[in-house]
């Protein structure tokens, strides 16, 4: 029943990260990608037209500056772990990525 609530809270978002992990292993098997498809996200390493996030801690990244340009969410991983902790998607204008993240 609460695996069912969970995966409720990111249903629709479509993510991609950048810069967000260390890239020694898969990015599947990074934690956050696994919390955010617990909370019912897709996550998916190449962008395409229906990436609705990008997950990133650099606004540099050629992923950060695609959201930027196509008008995607660019946020921080704190993003997902807000979202994690409240079980509850998090407004993206208090996770954004900035200069001076």
């Amino acid at each position: 029943m609460l695996k069912t609530v969970k995966k409720e809270v990111l249903k629709g978002c479509k993510i991609v990260f950048s810069r967000a992990f260390p890239t020694i292993d898969r990015a599947e098997n990074q934690h956050l990608w696994k919390m955010a498809e617990q909370l019912g996200a897709t996550c998916v390493t190449k962008l395409d037209s229906f990436v609705t996030h990008v997950v990133s801690t650099d606004v540099g990244t050629k992923k950060a500056q695609w959201a930027v340009k196509h008008k995607k969410f660019l946020v921080l991983p704190r993003w997902i772990l807000a979202a994690d902790y409240r079980w509850q998607k998090q407004p993206e204008q208090n996770f954004a990525v900035n200069k001076v993240n």
